[in-house]
């Protein structure tokens, strides 16, 4: 029995021990000296020299994109030759009948465009150019047609110191036929602006009232300032030929356009040849020849706004050429 009590004793004694070093026991990690584990982490050494700085180390950044759209910017080179013609009719004089039509051809132009484009995901896209040149070349063929006492009429006269300028902006839905060619349809608005400028004036036929003795090439005689403002549809293809290398191609139909022009006849007819009488119509949906008819009570000068006359002005306008282009995307 002693023996039992003292191995009861002895067990409760270890087992008292036991917890009294719990109490003051230290537990593992308990200590920052203790957490840390007992392997080498990190090398004792770094890997550059302590007194020098780390190196460098190049950050490469990535052009920014986003997905499904896409953009291509531009500049083009474009020659082109062009046309400008106006008829017009019922001079009071002479109701219903053609009275008169200029026509300015050759009209050469060195062109310097900006053009750009932006695709959308949805296949919408942005299109748009503008441009601007001088017409240093052309000619004009001013006719006058016979009426009773007046017999027909036809001067040429030199054009230079012109200006030609014009943008488009175009709204269009593209659909990829395949990965190197799609189509597209597109409609927007445009602007025109042609200036051309006549200078001297020889008659041509058998007239003795108009530029006779002939008017040197250093007098100008006639401005034409027209400003077109168009809507245009049209559908335009594109096709990838090689890498960097596409051929496009686009037609536009144009079912509304309006002219507002200013023609200013700076020598008055039936006058010594160097006198400048500004002749200039106000412009409107159509702007008019203006013909010595009338008197002004405040000026010695004769004009007539045939704007109002039943039938307008008729004006024509053309022009073709070549171009060059380069352009990023």
């Amino acid at each position: 029995m002693r023996c039992v009590a003292y191995t009861g004793l002895s067990l409760l004694c270890i087992n008292a021990a036991g917890a009294a070093e719990l109490g003051s026991a230290t537990l593992r990690g308990s200590r920052a000296y203790e957490a840390t584990p007992s392997y080498q982490v990190f090398p004792a050494t770094p890997a550059y020299p302590a007194d020098q700085p780390p190196p460098d180390v190049p950050v490469v950044l990535k052009p920014v994109t986003v997905p499904g759209y896409s953009f291509e910017v531009g500049a083009r080179y474009w020659y082109s030759t062009g046309k400008l013609s106006k008829d017009l009719f019922d001079d009071p004089r002479s109701p219903d009948l053609l009275n008169s039509r200029l026509t300015y051809d050759g009209l050469t132009a060195h062109s310097f465009e900006a053009f750009g484009r932006v695709n959308l995901p949805s296949g919408l896209f942005l299109k748009g150019f503008a441009g601007v040149s001088g017409l240093g070349k052309g000619s004009l063929n001013d006719e006058d047609f016979a009426f009773p006492g007046f017999p027909y009429s036809s001067t040429l006269s030199d054009q230079r110191g012109g200006r030609l300028n014009y943008a488009m902006a175009d709204l269009g839905y593209s659909y990829a036929a395949n990965p190197r060619a799609d189509v597209s349809l597109f409609g927007g608005f445009g602007y025109i602006g042609e200036k051309v400028n006549a200078y001297g004036c020889t008659q041509i036929a058998a007239n003795p009232f108009v530029c006779v003795p002939a008017i040197g090439s250093g007098v100008l005689a006639i401005t034409e300032d027209a400003h077109w403002g168009l809507v245009r549809l049209g559908v335009a293809a594109d096709v990838k030929l090689i890498d960097r290398l596409t051929l496009s191609a686009e037609a536009a139909w144009v079912p509304y356009a309006q002219i507002n022009s200013n023609d200013s006849h700076w020598l008055r007819i039936g006058t010594t040849a160097g006198s400048r009488i500004p002749a200039r119509s106000p412009a409107r949906a159509f702007s008019a020849k203006n013909i010595p008819v009338r008197a002004l009570p405040d000026q010695t000068r004769e004009v007539v706004d045939l704007t109002n006359t039943t039938q307008p002005p008729q004006y024509a306008g053309s022009r073709q050429g070549t171009a060059m282009s380069g352009a990023t995307t």
